[in-house]
């Protein structure tokens, strides 16, 4: 990565060059160190801070790890033992859940549950009852057919996205950006920027061969 200045004012970027696929043009890695330089220079450092060990900054054990835990169908989870016994179990247990009846679920007649069972007292009711089905609910496609909105298996098995991608080849080749002839219509705001934030609205523009190459990559 590199990056040179032109000495002006304000000051401008002359150079900038990365290894990455977008190098030719200013990639999000230049545009990260930037911001870190900016930074850095805000609270005024003078060199870059050292990356502390885990033994000298505070522990956490006691902050819960929840950005590395996140909702998942019952399908794709695998139990395992922390040490399997045998090696037949190495692989985990998997869920085997499969649609054990024939037809569209629910059917028809099951939605009537209120209806069916209306005369039945709590106690002796079947625990369909509490499960708010009704006639009223949407129903959802689904791995095992149409099922009601919110149910478990229209989120726990929803229905699998087609990984085929079509190509078009009589498809349009897109227009090149910026488009030719296009222009901003003027601003109503009467916002007073200050200079920092004037020298970043100015940073943000690009030109039209730059845009190009971005939009090519």
């Amino acid at each position: 990565m590199k990056i040179v200045f032109e000495n002006c004012s304000p000051v401008e970027i002359a150079v900038a060059k990365c290894s990455c696929v977008a190098g030719t043009a200013l990639c999000n890695h230049n545009v990260a160190l930037l911001f870190q330089t900016a930074h850095y220079s805000t609270l005024n450092l003078a060199a870059v801070p050292p990356v502390l060990s885990c033994t000298e900054t505070e522990q956490r054990w006691h902050k819960p790890r929840t950005m590395g835990v996140k909702p998942g169908r019952v399908s794709d989870m695998v139990f395992i033992s922390t040490k399997p016994k045998q090696f037949t179990v190495a692989d985990g247990v998997r869920s085997t859940r499969y649609k054990a009846v024939r037809g569209e679920l629910p059917d028809p007649d099951v939605l009537k549950v209120s209806e069916v069972y209306k005369d039945f007292s709590a106690d002796i009711a079947p625990l369909i009852t509490t499960m708010a089905i009704s006639v009223d609910v949407p129903l959802v496609n689904s791995t095992f057919g149409k099922v009601q909105e919110g149910s478990p298996i229209s989120y726990q098995h929803p229905l699998p996205l087609s990984r085929v991608i079509v190509r078009h080849p009589d498809a349009p080749p897109p227009p090149p950006l910026p488009v030719d002839g296009y222009r901003l219509e003027p601003t109503t705001c009467e916002f007073v920027c200050s200079h920092q934030q004037h020298l970043h609205l100015l940073s943000l523009a690009t030109t039209l061969l730059m845009a190009r190459k971005i939009f090519l990559i």
